[in-house]
Formats: structure tokens, sequence, C-alpha cells
């Protein structure tokens, strides 16, 4: 791992940044969809057009004030296994396509974010979008927020403090940082199957949300379908926060988002990191772009949901 990886990360997902046109997504990948079906079907993903302008407080400087694209969010609190308090945000079906037991889809976002990412069309998530395509296709969502982030951040507390002591030779809190994020997404993994499981139990995560995303889809064979954008190349000494070290386990069906140009994760890593999962129904698909994805990206989730139902 470069020293100033998760530095870098830190800055480019907390401090402003001019975005230029997002490119055009490659159509590099190991496995060739048709084009998806109508998205009228359960578990299928459309996307509406993104709002004018859209931005997220602290990321981008752009004209528009920033604003949450998805309403509709119930707060809740559940207890930790260490007695923390976890908070978050559920996320009904919208109305014709509930069903009985709908599909559970759980989001992670990025270092330095928070789980209002999933509710703002804007970069360098785009997660309002995201989140309202799979609420049309009938998934309860679940949003929680990582250990040091949102609303589990004291007055002052910079997750970018943990990344340095990580450089300076104390990896200890960045690792319990994620390890304790990863055992508390599998809390509200219990909490959303306690009515028994769905056919569908979906995992995504953004950059540092990728990386507990494998951590957990190691953990649970209840989760069904991972969806990884840009994870992180993390130095393997770093257990299983490293995502290396975990992919050997993940064998639900799997879709990598990666950059050709991401300066944190190379492409021959993510390359490898593809290759290494036992998975017998994964797809990879790059991007030339940098770390921050274009929004074009959610079409390719889409049509990877679609080919999966």
């Amino acid at each position: 791992m470069k020293p100033s990886l998760h530095l870098v990360l830190a800055w480019l997902f907390s401090s402003p940044v001019a975005l230029a046109a997002p490119p055009a997504p490659a159509v590099a990948g190991s496995v060739a969809l048709a084009a998806p079906p109508a998205p009228e079907v359960t578990g299928s993903v459309a996307l509406a057009e993104p709002p004018t302008s859209p931005v997220v407080a602290g990321s981008v400087a752009l004209a528009e004030p920033p604003t949450l694209a998805v309403t509709g969010a119930v707060a809740r609190t559940l207890p930790a296994a260490d007695g923390a308090t976890i908070p978050v945000r559920i996320l009904e079906p919208h109305g014709k396509a509930r069903a009985a037991r709908p599909p559970v889809a759980l989001l992670i976002h990025g270092l330095t974010r928070s789980k209002e990412d999933w509710l703002a069309d804007a970069p360098p998530t785009y997660g309002g979008a995201f989140t309202e395509a799979l609420r049309a296709a009938g998934y309860r969502v679940y949003l929680l927020d990582a250990r040091h982030h949102g609303e589990r951040k004291l007055p002052g507390e910079k997750p970018s403090l943990l990344v340095k002591r990580l450089h300076a030779g104390e990896p200890g809190p960045y690792v319990a940082m994620l390890s304790g994020t990863a055992t508390d997404a599998q809390v509200v993994l219990a909490h959303a199957l306690e009515g028994g499981r769905p056919s569908r139990v979906l995992v995504a995560g953004y950059s540092m949300g990728a990386q507990v995303a494998l951590m957990l889809a190691a953990r649970e064979p209840r989760i069904t379908h991972l969806v990884t954008m840009v994870p992180p190349d993390i130095e393997p000494a770093l257990g299983d926060v490293a995502p290396i070290n975990v992919v050997d386990r993940v064998r639900q069906r799997w879709l990598l988002l990666s950059a050709n140009q991401d300066e944190f994760a190379p492409a021959e890593k993510s390359a490898a990191l593809f290759s290494a999962a036992p998975s017998p129904h994964k797809v990879h698909r790059t991007f030339e772009s940098g770390h921050a994805l274009p929004r074009d990206y959610l079409q390719e989730v889409q049509r990877w949901l679609a080919a999966e139902r």
C-alpha cells in the first residue's frame, strides 16, 4: 500500500473538487451482458434521470445547494455487539412494487462520508438514484453509518486522523473502525432478516464501503448478491480489512466495478482481486475514470441486476 493511500482517499471524499463531465464507461469486462429487460420485474432496477446540478455538501463545488433526492427514510437505532449504538435508516419499497417478503439491500458508504450519501443523487456516489431504483424494483433498503462517521462521529473527530495514525505505524484504530463496521453491518442484516430470508439479499459498498461489503460477504452466506464499487488496494498485512485477504470466501453473485485510472486500486490489482474469488457467478466492469466513478456506473448495476433476476 502506498504511504499516502488513505490520506488521499480521505481528501478525495471530503474536499471540494471540480468534476469534469464523466466519460463513457468502457466495455471491458469478463462477461457480456444482454440489454436489460423491462424494469417492471421485482428485483430489476430502472434509473431515473439525475436532477439538475446535484451536489453533496463538502464534496463538490457546484452552484446548486445540496439537496436530498430521497424521502421516506425511517430512523432506527440498533444495539451493536459491543454496546455501541448503530444509527440506521430504512426505506420501504415503493407502492406497487411491495411484496410480502421484499428483497433486502444494505448499502455502505465510503471513507469520510455518511449514510446520507445514499439519499442524495450527487457525486461521488450518486447514491440517491441507486436507492430509489432499488425501492422502485421492490427492495427494502437499509443504510448505516460506519464507525467514526455520520451520526457516530464525535465533535471534532475526523476519520482521516485514524488514517494518519495508520501511516504513523499505529494501524489498530483504523482496522478496528472497519472491523467494527462490518460487525455492525451483520447486526443490521440480522435485523433485516428477522422475518425470514427473501430470495435476494444484496449488499453494496463504495470505496471503503466496498471493503466492508467484501468482509461481510465473506462472513455471511445469507447474502445472495454483492456489488462493490472501487474497493481500494490495501496492504495484506492489515488482515481482513484488505479485500485480497477475504475475497477467497466470496461465493455470492458478484459485480465488481473498478476504474482503469484509479490511483488507489491499480487495474492489475482489481483484476487479481476479481480472479481470486471462487464465485461461479461474477462480473467485472471497468471505467476509464479515476476513483470517483461516473454516474454511468449505475447503468451497469441496472444491467447486472436485471440479468441476475
